[in-house]
């Protein structure tokens, strides 16, 4: 199958960043006040001279060390903070560490995003109230994951979110170390606690419901950060990009064609839903997770038609009635 992309329009799409001159909502939230305050860990943590400096360092900080380091607060936490101490000695992690350093010397970008987004969130769901934000260090991941992100607490490892000039990146495939760089930290942030907003019916196996369950997740991100460019809400590259907006029939006509959307099989779904290089079933250009920017592009239709806001948009949990109401025809 031939796609009806053309070459110069992927380099130019490798060479933009896809930043929109436009906003997806003219949402008036300058009269919307949240408090925002990252805290900041890892230079406190290679400033500790001994395990027993990190113990007390990472004392008060009550939901980081239970939620994100999974300690205790008994003896048996001492390993944890000697092989710590041990890992922050090491000068490859120290050469990951000033690296660390000269990416994120500044981040009051990170802020503003961060407090933008809450505005936006508490904009729609007047309660919500912005978890508290750690940055850290973990050494690519050997004392920590590269970001939590849950009601109350964001941690994020900023070794992991370095991009493409680091030294030394995560462990994982090239196409998905793309998502690893600074300007994703808060998309990727808003995806995952767009799930505490996302009803959805867990006795619905099939691969529509989980195009529709992605597809309200970027919708989220689009609404609550809402001069973010599609690439960073999809996280596809412009080349990316290109090939799925410049060939959505051809794509489309695949699930239609082979009655992919009410497919329940286990085998089946991921490899539209699933973290891929390409899905080669349509096409080896095709980028991974295809089915989950279908997904939003069905929620963008139906939230058009039926006039819905957002929070109307994330409660609706049928997946079937929202894609009969959408009528989604690329």
């Amino acid at each position: 199958m031939r796609l009806n992309f053309m070459y110069l329009l992927s380099l130019l799409a490798l060479m933009c960043s896809c930043q929109p001159d436009y906003c997806s909502n003219e949402v008036d939230v300058s009269d919307i006040s949240v408090d925002v305050e990252i805290i900041r860990l890892e230079d406190k943590i290679f400033s500790a001279q001994s395990s027993a400096e990190l113990r007390e360092l990472f004392q008060p900080h009550t939901q980081y060390r239970q939620r994100y380091a999974n300690l205790s607060g008994t003896a048996e936490d001492s390993l944890f903070y000697q092989e710590y101490f041990r890992i922050i000695q090491d000068p490859y992690i120290d050469t990951l560490y000033q690296q660390t350093k000269s990416v994120f010397s500044n981040i009051e970008s990170l802020e503003t995003d961060f407090e933008q987004a809450f505005r936006h969130i508490k904009y729609y769901y007047p309660n919500f109230q912005p978890p508290q934000i750690y940055t850290t260090f973990t050494g690519l991941g050997s004392l920590g994951s590269d970001l939590l992100v849950s009601d109350n607490l964001i941690v994020i490892s900023l070794d992991f979110f370095l991009g493409d000039g680091a030294r030394f990146r995560p462990q994982t495939h090239d196409y998905m170390l793309t998502r690893y760089r600074p300007e994703y930290i808060v998309p990727s942030s808003m995806m995952i606690l767009s799930d505490k907003f996302n009803n959805t019916n867990r006795e619905d196996n099939s691969l529509l419901a989980e195009m529709i369950y992605y597809g309200k997740s970027y919708y989220f991100m689009q609404q609550v950060m809402p001069c973010l460019p599609d690439t960073l809400i999809a996280g596809y590259d412009g080349v990316g990009m290109n090939i799925v907006t410049e060939n959505t029939k051809m794509i489309w006509s695949h699930f239609i064609d082979n009655e992919l959307l009410y497919e329940t099989s286990h085998t089946v779904i991921p490899r539209y839903v699933g973290e891929r290089p390409s899905v080669v079933e349509i096409n080896a250009k095709v980028p991974g997770r295809v089915g989950r920017w279908l997904g939003w592009q069905i929620i963008q239709n139906y939230s058009q038609r039926t006039d819905q806001d957002l929070p109307q948009v994330m409660q609706k949990g049928d997946a079937r009635q929202i894609f009969i109401q959408a009528k989604y025809r690329p």
